[in-house]
């Protein structure tokens, strides 16, 4: 019994690594950034990977803004706009957005937003993560 066991562990042991690409499915890929103004406006964040994605996550660094009118642009010229605005305040400065269909490629996305009283000196920076 302890013989199977040993067997058993040091075959699991000597198994190879998961492959890259069931690594990288697990994994938020970074797909752009941008710096954005203190006083609020319309931006948008050119993506900088040709990876197909289900997800995206948008962060804020450096203050805090309401965002609105959030618009993806995929490959193939349709779009998705999520319903709803995204506040970026305190310790809630992430949020996931679920893509409708199948993976596919992102070519930006576009915001408009507005910063808020309390979000500091200088422009936010606006992160874009996409996963698969």
């Amino acid at each position: 019994m302890l013989r199977t066991a040993l067997i058993a562990l040091v075959f699991f042991l000597c198994l190879p690594p998961a492959p890259a690409s069931a690594r990288s499915q697990q994994q938020w890929v970074h797909l752009g950034a941008r710096r954005v103004s203190s006083r609020g406006e319309r931006d948008i964040i050119r993506t900088m990977n040709g990876g197909k994605f289900k997800r995206i996550r948008l962060t804020v660094e450096g203050g805090e803004l309401e965002m609105f009118d959030v618009q993806v642009t995929f490959a193939d010229g349709s779009t998705f706009s999520p319903s709803g605005r995204f506040t970026f305040t305190g310790h809630s400065r992430a949020r996931v957005i679920a893509l409708p269909g199948a993976a596919r490629v992102i070519r930006w996305i576009t915001f408009y937003y507005r910063s808020l009283p309390s979000g500091g000196h200088g422009g936010p920076t606006v992160q874009a993560y996409g996963r698969q």
